[in-house]
């Protein structure tokens, strides 16, 4: 997640099969971010940037803790990342983290190459720390975590600091919004804007992990 002050990098609202190869659904932790009037703002800005983004973009409002992949389609399948171990591991190093529930402010915006996105200001320690205890080796050199919300995926090529000026423009600071649980949410690989599904919750302040109704990996884990 580096910014750039290059161009936007326009992408494709298509099926990267290539990626997936049949494995049906991707895994992320996340923080949700329903209501508090985020909806509204997340409407403007896209509003804002107009043609610039992919008209279609289903995703909840939401933070990214860490990218666990490709999962379900069964145990045999080839390129499957995530697993029931892995969430079993997962719950285990959350627990011992003991942390508490903590408040986060959405402010500022910014921009990746690939999709605008509204910043965090609040919280941003207790994020890094999660995400740090999730991934403590980062995918490539010079990568480094950015808490955000993403606003959508680019259509087309446009300056950054253009894409961002247009957004500061209209982001006003947003109420202070309590986490009080972690999410392990997953979406349809084969569709880059759709919708995530809840796999189960992370609650901070018992330690408990709870599996959603029809989740892939039902309780006991």
């Amino acid at each position: 997640m580096q910014e750039s002050e290059a161009l936007s990098q326009p992408c494709e609202d298509r099926d990267f099969a290539e990626w997936h190869q049949g494995c049906p659904w991707c895994a992320v932790w996340v923080v949700m971010l329903q209501g508090h009037g985020l909806e509204s703002v997340l409407q403007q800005a896209r509003s804002r940037l107009g043609d610039a983004l992919l008209p279609r973009h289903a995703r909840q409002p939401h933070i990214t803790l860490a990218y666990r992949g490709l999962c379900g389609g069964g145990d045999e399948h080839a390129v499957r990342e995530y697993d029931r171990l892995a969430l079993r591991a997962d719950v285990a190093m959350l627990q011992s983290l003991r942390l508490s529930p903590f408040a986060v402010q959405i402010v500022g915006a910014g921009s990746f190459t690939t999709v605008p996105y509204l910043g965090v200001g609040q919280g941003q320690e207790c994020l890094q720390h999660l995400h740090t205890a999730l991934v403590p080796v980062e995918p490539a050199p010079g990568w480094r975590y950015v808490p955000h919300v993403t606003l959508g995926h680019y259509a087309r090529r446009r300056p950054l600091r253009e894409a961002v000026d247009k957004l500061l423009a209209l982001i006003q600071d947003l109420p202070v919004v309590e986490v009080r649980e972690l999410a392990l949410a997953r979406y349809a690989a084969a569709d880059i804007a759709g919708p995530l599904t809840i796999e189960g919750v992370f609650e901070l302040d018992t330690g408990r992990y709870v599996a959603a109704p029809g989740a892939l990996w039902p309780e006991p884990l």
